[in-house]
């Protein structure tokens, strides 16, 4: 149902993690289509700062992980994850879950 209204695309720059020397591994870029809706969004982060994110991008549920960075699959998120779109990279703010009776998508708030 939520595929009829993902008319954007953009793309989710994965975080890798770190190599053995702690030097940043290369992100993957994946191609997600997504919905972006530009507005003010107030919202807490997840240090419980109350902040302002300018762009919602929804998008089909993923698999939020924690760690585990370098083996990670095309179908997972995480907030040390960024969204490409319009140009421009966009830092994760939070991942909050859509829900009915069942995680339907995604809502990413952006910086």
């Amino acid at each position: 149902m939520i595929g009829a209204y993902l008319v954007d695309t953009v793309t989710l720059r994965m975080n890798k993690g770190k190599d053995t020397h702690q030097e940043p591994l290369t992100p993957e870029d994946v191609s997600v289509k997504a919905f972006i809706e530009y507005g003010e969004f107030r919202i807490q982060n997840a240090e419980g700062i109350m902040v302002v994110s300018n762009t919602k991008v929804r998008m089909r549920p993923r698999t939020i992980i924690t760690s585990g960075f370098s083996t990670r699959a095309d179908n997972t998120i995480s907030d040390k994850d960024l969204i490409v779109f319009d140009g421009a990279e966009h830092a994760i703010m939070k991942i909050n879950k859509s829900r009915d009776f069942t995680v339907r998508s995604f809502d990413i708030y952006v910086a």
